[in-house]
Order: C-alpha cells, then structure tokens, then sequence
C-alpha cells in the first residue's frame, strides 16, 4: 500500500490461470477498497512488472490466455489524476523545482546541506495529499475483479487486512520530504508502501 501526494496506489501480485478449454481474453482488472463497511475507490489495473527483477513497469494492457496458459505478474493499481489535477501537479512540480535548482545554485560550494523550498510552493502538495489521502486506520476489504471475455470466466476475489495507526503514520510521514522535493521530483526509497498481509475473505 503506497501514495503518490496522498493518492492511493496498491501493489499487488496477481496470478491468472486458463483452466477452461479455450482460450479466454482478460480485459481488465480493478480493485475495490472500502473501510470499516464504507466504500473508498476503485483503482484499475494501469500497469505491472514483467520479471520480479524489473525495475520499470509496462502499459498493462487486454491479453489473452490459451487453455493451461498463466499470467502473473507484481501489478500496479491506481486511478490517474484527472486533467486539471495533473496540470496543477506538473505547474506546481514546476515552480518548486526551479526554487530549489535557484537556492541551490546561490548556497556557498562547500554548502552540501538540503535546502527546502518556500512554504507558498510545497502547498500545493499538502492540499493534494488531504484531498486524496484515504490509509487511515481501520479494518479494510479488498476486492479484485478480474474482467474476461467470455463473461462467465469473469471472478472477483476478496480479502480483508489491517491498517494500524503506526501503518497510517508511515504513510502521512512521507510529507516531510515534499519540502526537499522527496517523492515529487525524485522518488524516495521509504516512500516504496507497506506490505500488509491479506487474508481471503470469501464470505
């Protein structure tokens, strides 16, 4: 479980099979969240890694599957940020890029301390982060719907976890680093997510 500014972002490892007797075409994949019994979003299936050793992921897109053939692969499960909301995170990236590259290029040389950028520029971030930040604490259902072509090789598995108020801290704490640039204009390795087991739930 991670967030991009507060928008969530579920990795996940998803194994398809074709049992059938022909073949099938998956057409896509989404999970739904929702928390103490409150729904929260739907996020699709938008990319994935090809080996466990990827470092890139790749477009996920419709494929099919011949009988006894397997996809399985570490996907990636996040709504994008619709028009606006893209071009202010790309306007305001922008602006708070270019106050760090001016504080940077005007610190003594053998100044090598992180600067931190005007609180008017790293606003932007923290109102997108409590806009779409949703891993509070609390107990969570998941759902995964696999869509197929034939329909009736569709399936929607479940699965319930936990997050704990320590795991809900952990995620709001990547904040602290949009003031360097931390997780806006370069990633930052504690900002990766949790792993947080899963239990099936099919009940």
């Amino acid at each position: 479980m991670s967030h991009k500014v507060g928008n969530a972002n579920v990795g996940s490892y998803v194994s398809v099979r074709n049992t059938g007797g022909r073949a099938l075409r998956i057409l896509g994949m989404k999970v739904s969240l929702s928390r103490d019994g409150k729904a929260l979003a739907v996020l699709p299936a938008q990319n994935y890694f090809e080996t466990p050793t990827s470092k890139d992921s790749v477009l996920f897109v419709p494929f099919s599957l011949k009988p006894g053939e397997q996809w399985a692969h570490a996907t990636n499960f996040l709504q994008f940020f619709d028009r606006s909301t893209e071009k202010l995170y790309r306007e305001s990236e922008s602006a708070l890029q270019g106050d760090i590259r001016q504080k940077i290029a005007a610190r003594p040389e053998d100044n090598k301390q992180a600067v931190v950028a005007e609180a008017a520029l790293i606003k932007p971030f923290l109102d997108l982060f409590e806009r779409f930040f949703l891993w509070l604490p609390g107990e969570y259902s998941m759902e995964l719907a696999v869509d197929a072509e034939p329909g009736s090789a569709s399936f929607v598995k479940r699965y319930r976890f936990t997050l704990f108020e320590s795991d809900s801290d952990e995620l709001r704490s990547h904040i602290e680093d949009y003031k360097f640039g931390g997780g806006i204009s370069y990633n930052v390795g504690r900002h990766v997510g949790l792993a947080v087991p899963l239990v099936r739930h099919d009940g």
